[in-house]
């Protein structure tokens, strides 16, 4: 009987122990999954640290200097003006670009940053200014986690970047943060369409923002047209200037097809969808529209994580024993059989001027690179080694539709990009772009300039139209062109307009609104708006009217 009890005693302990085990490990497993966001936090530190990324974070040029982030939202009313801001420009003036939220874990791109919009609201020569961040899906999610999340083009360097990859794959799988809904940062570009004003990131789709009476651009949300895109959204789309049709396309590394192209309707309804197939995945930054094609550019900044783990450099590589190909397609077609796809040797191109017809032709402006790499570092050995073939020049191709034969040649003698035209000649033929005058100044590319082109004038010298320089210690960005009227007809010539930018002192941080005289291109600035804080180097610009004003500020 003893025995027996003994048994039954024995059993019963058993039982409470292995109740009591199964306890312990799912209130510890509870305890992991209720803490995630902070232990995932420590380990990104970690594996950060052992990969020697903070000490790189340290020396990179776009965290400190022009490019330097600010810490502060802030909104001012009735800001000082020298001059007087014409009244074409009413609307709101605003630039988009890359300023992270929180100091980075691990190194640092400046395509990695939190975008952030700095808006002049302008009505009959009064200006109001804000800055605001985008308020994506990934800002949200970090501000409640209070640290950095995710994985960012600056880590993903060596051996180590796989190890960065994988570890953010395993953190998406234990749900440290949702990827669901998108998870870039509409840090790139900005456009009008559809009563909306979209903020774009060719990883993403669009974010739509309203701006306030009293300039705050306030986020509305993540634009998904009706569930009709499942893929990023290109940051430069092209509207129709006649049509109002949206014409865009995403691009995915990872994924056949690897381009999609789409058309959507005025009132952004989605109309068509192709596929359409390159031999690599690549980085395929810009397109373009004639009144009857599209044009894709194809360019070998190919994804290639291995050479990312043998040259211990970033996965896009520049790969120039491949050719850059043009592939032009009509505009409505319903498939990619219709693709017509012409080769030259390498070059590298993020952003098209224009392009329109002319009889057989096609012709396409393009600033155009010889010799590139998405490394700040390698890029600025390269260009210490050979400037000429380092620095973006604006360059014609001409296909003709007949023959397949493609022709180029390089417009201008100055290095620049962020070429403006007026927005009411996209697809048309156009006489005059302006570009970004580009230069290394120290460890920094700058912009010190705008540089006039006459895309018409055959000789490089003679293309000059005009150039006008900051003046000492002053860089700027993008400049974008506002017509003088809002109906063209009314316009004294093409280059009858202003050219807006924001510009900053490299030696106090004194920013500014400027605006110049396109058709003079007088170096004297027909107003200097002075802002309340410092504006960092950023992306690209865009110039929204009155009347979009008026029509954005009751969207919903």
């Amino acid at each position: 009987m003893t025995g027996s009890v003994f048994s039954t005693d024995t059993t019963s302990f058993s039982s409470h122990l292995v109740g009591f085990s199964i306890a312990l490990t799912a209130a510890g497993l509870t305890t992991l999954w209720l803490t995630r966001l902070t232990w995932s936090y420590w380990v990104d530190c970690a594996l950060a640290a052992s990969l020697g990324l903070p000490k790189r974070q340290k020396d990179n040029i776009f965290l400190k200097g022009v490019y330097k982030p600010v810490d502060e939202e802030v909104n001012v009313q009735g800001l000082k003006v020298i001059g007087q801001v014409p009244l074409s420009l009413n609307g709101v003036f605003c630039r988009v670009g890359p300023n992270p939220y929180f100091k980075p874990i691990g190194d640092y791109h400046l395509f990695d940053g939190d975008g952030m919009i700095f808006a002049c609201r302008i009505s009959n020569g009064a200006v109001n200014f804000s800055n605001s961040y985008v308020d994506t899906n990934r800002l949200r999610q970090e501000k409640a986690a209070g640290h950095p999340l995710g994985l960012k083009m600056g880590d993903l360097r060596g051996f180590g970047g796989l190890l960065e990859l994988a570890w953010h794959q395993l953190e998406i799988k234990l749900g440290v943060y949702n990827v669901k809904d998108g998870f870039q940062t509409a840090n790139t570009a900005l456009i009008y369409h559809a009563n909306k004003l979209l903020v774009l990131h060719e990883g993403d789709l669009p974010y739509a923002v309203r701006a306030l009476c009293n300039g705050v651009i306030e986020t509305m949300g993540r634009v998904n047209y009706e569930g009709k895109i499942k893929h990023p959204f290109t940051a430069h789309p092209k509207i129709d200037p006649q049509t109002g049709e949206l014409f865009f396309f995403g691009y995915n590394v990872n994924k056949h097809p690897h381009v999609t192209y789409k058309v959507a309707d005025p009132e952004g309804h989605v109309q068509s969808s192709v596929p359409i197939t390159i031999p690599h995945g690549v980085m395929m930054h810009d397109f373009a529209i004639t009144q009857d094609y599209a044009i894709f550019l194809d360019c070998p900044l190919v994804f290639k994580p291995d050479e990312m783990v043998k040259k211990r450099t970033l996965p896009f590589v520049y790969d120039d024993s491949q050719p850059t190909r043009f592939g032009i397609l009509p505009r409505y077609a319903q498939n990619e059989d219709a693709m017509r796809w012409f080769e030259v040797p390498a070059v590298m191109m993020f952003h098209v001027a224009n392009a329109w017809q002319e009889g057989n032709q096609v012709k396409l402006f393009s600033c155009c690179f010889d010799q590139f790499s998405l490394d700040v570092t390698e890029a600025k050995n390269k260009a210490k080694a050979n400037r000429a073939a380092s620095q973006q020049r604006l360059r014609e191709f001409t296909f003709n539709l007949d023959t397949g034969v493609v022709s180029q040649r390089v417009v201008s003698n100055v290095f620049g990009d962020f070429p403006s035209i007026p927005r009411h000649l996209a697809g048309r033929k156009t006489r005059y772009t302006y570009l970004a005058i580009m230069e290394w100044q120290g460890e920094e590319p700058v912009f010190v300039g705008v540089h006039k082109v006459d895309m018409q004038c055959e000789n490089e010298e003679a293309a000059n139209a005009g150039i006008i320089l900051y003046g000492s210690n002053v860089v700027g960005g993008e400049a974008f062109f506002v017509p003088s009227h809002q109906d063209p007809a009314d316009c004294d010539g093409e280059d009858s307009g202003h050219l807006v930018t924001f510009t900053q002192n490299t030696k106090d941080g004194a920013s500014e609104m400027r605006v110049y005289n396109a058709k003079t291109m007088s170096q004297e600035p027909v107003a200097r708006v002075l802002l309340p804080l410092r504006c960092p180097s950023g992306f690209h610009c865009y110039h929204m009217s009155e009347e979009q004003y008026q029509a954005q500020a009751g969207m919903l």
